[in-house]
């Protein structure tokens, strides 16, 4: 029977324990370094199953997701065909029965966020913080929609943002009032009304109300360490939308982008590709070209198709890894029996084309090879790569440990006296270095965290393009187009207008920050994490000593009693393992980064500016029948307004950004890796602080107790040899896909 991968970290974490067992009867429960190392390997296997594996579906509306996730999954798990476009995320896990748990937002969520809708929406100067559960709030709230869509009417993106907001909130208020509550609440459908959270996931309205979807699934089809992902909303033309998406596309280790065959790369999809790829995200993307079996004659003809959207998708990315199959075609195989009637029919049409059904399952097949390779190395890197390092720093201290005793208990009696006044050397060194590092560590971290603040000042103050300049260059060329919302006047009046203006430079600036700015700061946190890494690790190097050698007698080259010490490896000592570290403190960078917000101050200040103006120009249109009245320079003079408000607002913002990214997240995070740091090193100087008593009880056994000993150090020490050959064969079979374990999410 073939193990898997965790079952085979679980027996050579086992194995290694009792080596630990057998050496600690050897040194009588007196060794730290042994205590120590048996809590950091029986921690391993606990660590593996906390590992979660992230796959996110994404794509435009109608390109196949839902339909491709059931296809893999070989059921009817997520509705096809909904063309829901929401932010929500409806996430997919093993689970010990069938289970939808909705997440729904809390009502101080919902109306905050559409609160967020109402800024500088005239009737909102004098009133009381908006709750949708108040009759007059929701008539307002009608009110606002009517006016927004009749000044504003569907564009060739649809409504606005806001006003898709607006709607969804109303019309799905009724359906949830029932279950929204004050804090966050939960509801579950089990196996037998399971597939009723479709009724929130497929409708947008009830959609608004939910904050997130998680499915349990039982059976043997999903990986328990597997969450796959269905990511809606990337047709969105909102930033808070977008942002959610790409929240959860940052966390994915495998992306699987899916386009569709019927209308191959549209716009949205161009548009979509250009985000992930700012955001550097294509380098784990897989590309399905979803085929629509009814939608092309022959074989030729979808090849055409495909190599027209191959083309277009390598000005994005040079090395295009896609395949052409049919997510329906594949789902309806699948199901086999319990397809409908209908269905049935679909697939016997379908079949006939043998040329067309050959070419997709042979795509099919390729992509699961394909796919399963790439989720095995994340998979690895992930689950395992870590744990495997943990186990081998372990394995190295007892090598170290074996050898030590190996001497001790070998030695005859004249070396038992020289070993006795280098075991006092070693054990002084040992001292005398934990003490240096005491008194050193600090200062050299100082030296860290002035580099790490001088950085941040510079890609926020001084750089030639730094955060700051980018965005106050942005407003500066930012143009409202007053001229547009000119004819909007008559019908809604000016306050309306200057809403609309506010949203459209708003909705423009979290587009930029989103797809510019971003990217930029979170290319900085690891430019720095890594720097952090660096400095740890060269520190680490610099107390890489030879104990043995230090202060020991020269004279015993070549005696018997060699207190031979294994010399730590580089790839066995990890200086910081910052993500740990960050996971237990709880550090994390915030999603949103910095937006605009707009002020009653600064609305009253572009109403009067607005009044004064018109009210001159009307008054000189009156005197001077030459003079003609308009407007417009009102409407540029309140956008100007708007611009030079802003700015001082984002400055503001990025500033506070700026100082709390310094104080409450990397002087935080290198404390923390300060401590941890500091821990290894004492760890290293544990075993040999009490080397001189710890081997002076050993040298005083019995003649037979030393043998029976040395006994169990022998097969410790051939114990230990084949725990690391197969430790280094285990991560060998990985990098080379040989291992017989199971492969991919879906099994």
């Amino acid at each position: 029977m073939t193990l898997t991968p965790q079952a085979c970290i679980e027996n050579l974490v086992s194995d290694t324990l009792s080596v630990i067992d057998s050496l600690t009867t050897v040194s009588n429960n007196s060794d730290n370094s042994l205590v120590e190392s048996r809590q950091l390997c029986s921690k391993i296997p606990s660590y593996i199953n906390e590992g979660i594996l992230r796959v996110a579906v994404v794509g435009v509306i109608k390109s196949g997701k839902s339909t491709f996730i059931n296809a893999m999954s070989g059921r009817e798990l997520v509705q096809r065909g909904a063309g829901v476009v929401t932010s929500i995320t409806t996430r997919i896990r093993k689970g010990k029965k069938n289970k939808a748990i909705i997440h729904l937002k809390s009502w101080d969520d919902i109306n905050r966020e559409i609160e967020s809708c109402l800024e500088m929406f005239p009737g909102k100067d004098q009133s009381p913080p908006f709750d949708i559960r108040r009759t007059q709030d929701r008539q307002q709230l009608r009110r606002i929609f009517d006016t927004i869509v009749s000044a504003f009417p569907i564009t060739s993106q649809g409504l606005r943002p806001e006003a898709l907001v607006i709607r969804n909130a109303l019309d799905g208020y009724r359906h949830c009032l029932d279950v929204i509550g004050s804090d966050e609440q939960t509801i579950s459908f089990d196996a037998k009304s399971f597939n009723r959270h479709t009724q929130f996931t497929a409708d947008p309205a009830k959609a608004f109300y939910v904050k997130d979807v998680c499915l349990e699934v039982y059976g043997k089809t999903i990986n328990p360490n597997v969450e796959i992902a269905d990511c809606q909303g990337a047709d969105s033309t909102d930033p808070a939308v977008l942002e959610k998406i790409f929240s959860y596309l940052e966390a994915a280790n495998l992306i699987v982008y899916c386009i569709s065959s019927r209308t191959g790369l549209r716009q949205a999809d161009m548009v979509f590709l250009k985000r992930i790829k700012c955001l550097g995200l294509m380098e784990n993307i897989l590309f399905i070209f979803n085929c629509d079996l009814s939608e092309h004659d022959n074989l030729n003809n979808l090849k055409a198709t495909q190599d027209k959207t191959i083309a277009e998708l390598k000005l994005l990315v040079p090395d295009v890894r896609i395949f052409s199959f049919s997510a329906l075609y594949t789902l309806f195989e699948g199901l086999g029996k319990s397809l409908s009637p209908k269905n049935k029919k679909r697939l016997e049409l379908w079949q006939e084309d043998k040329e067309m059904t050959a070419f997709c399952a042979k795509e099919y097949t390729r992509f699961l090879r394909e796919f399963n390779l790439l989720f095995d190395a994340s998979r690895f890197n992930l689950f395992y790569a870590n744990h495997i390092e943990r186990l081998k720093i372990v394995i190295h201290i007892l090598e170290e440990k074996i050898q030590l005793l190996f001497d001790v208990f070998s030695a005859g009696l004249l070396d038992q006296e020289k070993a006795r006044k280098r075991l006092a050397d070693l054990e002084g060194n040992a001292r005398r270095l934990r003490v240096i590092v005491d008194n050193s560590v600090m200062g050299a971290v100082s030296a860290l965290r002035r580099e790490i603040e001088f950085n941040l000042k510079n890609a926020f103050l001084k750089d030639s393009e730094n955060i700051t300049q980018l965005v106050t260059e942005f407003i500066h060329k930012a143009e409202i187009n007053s001229q547009s919302y000119r004819s909007g006047i008559d019908a809604t009046g000016f306050k309306q207008i200057l809403y609309m203006m506010f949203q459209d430079f708003k909705r423009e600036l979290d587009l930029f920050i989103l797809e510019q700015i971003t990217p930029q700061l979170k290319q900085l946190v690891r430019i720095q994490e890594a720097r952090i890494e660096s400095y740890f690790k060269s520190l680490l190097d610099s107390y890489r000593i030879d104990y043995v050698t230090m202060g020991a007698s020269r004279e015993g080259k070549d005696d018997r009693f060699s207190l031979e010490i294994i010399k730590e490896e580089e790839a066995y000592s990890r200086a910081a393992d910052l993500e740990n570290i960050k996971k237990i403190l709880g550090l994390h960078l915030s999603n949103r980064i910095f937006s605009p917000e707009y002020t009653r101050t600064m609305q009253a200040n572009a109403v009067t500016d607005f009044s004064l103006h018109s009210l001159i120009l009307f008054v000189s249109a009156m005197m001077d029948k030459h003079v003609r009245f308009s407007f417009t320079p009102g409407l540029d003079r309140a956008a100007v307004k708007i611009k030079k408000k802003t700015l001082a607002m984002m400055q503001q913002q990025i500033k506070a950004y700026h100082g709390s990214l310094k104080q409450d997240y990397f002087f935080p995070l290198i404390d923390a890796v300060t401590r941890d740091f500091k821990d290894k090193i004492v760890q290293r100087f544990t075993m040999y602080e009490t080397l001189n008593k710890d081997m002076d009880e050993l040298f005083c056994l019995k003649q037979e107790e030393k043998t029976q000993h040395l006994v169990r150090i022998k097969k410790a020490k051939n114990d230990i040899v084949r725990i690391r050959a197969l430790l280094d064969e285990f991560g060998m079979d990985f990098k080379t896909d040989t291992f017989e374990g199971c492969h991919g999410p879906f099994r």
